[in-house]
């Protein structure tokens, strides 16, 4: 039998009914030459009862004893992968049926990239809510700078919409396990500083599910990380002291969203000192709490409505394969 042309990796942990739901979206794809490695963290729940009655010789499970983190599960997985390609797949998102079939064709008429990224739709609430970055707007792609991994200023991409070829791992290495956030940037810096050339799919390839538990992750560290990653770009001086205060802005946001004022108050006196009272954020962060909450309310009802009756024929067709993929 030859090799098969994708390796889809997806780490899970306590995640059993979404787990088989990214599986399934795993099966339905148009381009049948993949197989798919799922690495169970040391799961506690029913996970592993669940996933044992997908039967399919292309999907293949390793089942950890111990929690070890996301990273280490993707590491284990590159390493066993038979495939020319490492598709990347968390396991609370979907891959839409055309998926692996359009990164082939990429792939194919663009043979000197080795990472791709596409769009996705984004998924809260019950329904899809726009898409992850818009088609429109500029992207740089070929050979770019390593600090273009870092935020989403010029490639926004997150790891679950991500493809790359298997040699840029052995030639750049693997998964930091020291890092618990952004262990994907971070890897992605040294990629392209190392000259792995860029590619985008505008188009949305897979759902990207929003949840609580991303909401409220810890912002401080993901700033540090998102540091850490800069600083192994090697970006110029300038460039990187610019990059810093940039991302702080918008962890500094998140922070707010999150409804910590204070905190987002401090990174951004930290990072820009006194010019954080020229920012508009830093005015925001003194807003009651009892103001900030029902203006995120407000936000969210509006966005339940504009997705809901009011959303393009579109999503309601992906929705139709999103809920068939959720219950089974």
């Amino acid at each position: 039998m030859s090799a098969p042309r994708f390796t889809v990796v997806i780490p899970t942990y306590n995640r059993s009914a979404s787990t088989a739901a990214a599986i399934r979206s795993v099966l339905i794809q148009t381009d049948a030459r993949w197989e798919c490695l799922v690495v169970d963290d040391g799961s506690t729940d029913d996970t592993r009862a669940v996933l044992s009655t997908i039967v399919d010789p292309r999907v293949h499970f390793i089942w950890n004893e111990k929690n070890r983190g996301q990273h280490a599960c993707r590491n284990q997985a590159i390493r066993a992968a038979k495939g020319e390609w490492i598709a990347f797949l968390d396991s609370d998102d979907l891959f839409l049926p055309g998926r692996l079939e359009a990164l082939s064709c990429a792939a194919a008429l663009r043979p000197t990239v080795g990472f791709w990224f596409t769009n996705a739709y984004r998924h809260r609430w019950g329904r899809l809510i726009g898409l992850l970055f818009d088609p429109s707007r500029e992207i740089s792609e070929g050979k770019v700078p390593g600090w273009y991994a870092v935020g989403d200023l010029w490639l926004p991409y997150v790891t679950t919409m991500v493809c790359v070829r298997k040699s840029a791992f052995e030639d750049t290495g693997f998964f930091r396990e020291d890092l618990r956030i952004l262990e994907d940037t971070e890897l992605y810096a040294r990629m392209f500083k190392g000259g792995l050339e860029v590619g985008v799919l505008r188009e949305p390839l897979a759902v990207r599910f929003i949840h609580e538990g991303q909401i409220t992750r810890d912002h401080e560290r993901d700033f540090s990380e998102s540091m850490e990653a800069l600083r192994n770009s090697c970006a110029p001086p300038k460039i990187a002291a610019a990059h810093r205060a940039r991302v702080a802005r918008e962890v500094a946001g998140y922070l707010l969203k999150s409804l910590k004022p204070a905190q987002s108050r401090a990174l951004l006196e930290k990072e820009l000192g006194a010019a954080a009272r020229g920012t508009a954020l830093w005015w925001a962060t003194f807003l009651p709490s009892s103001l900030l909450a029902p203006v995120r309310a407000a936000r969210e009802a509006c966005l339940r409505l504009r997705w809901g009756a009011f959303a393009p024929a579109e999503y309601r067709e992906t929705s139709l394969i999103v809920d068939s993929l959720l219950n089974g």
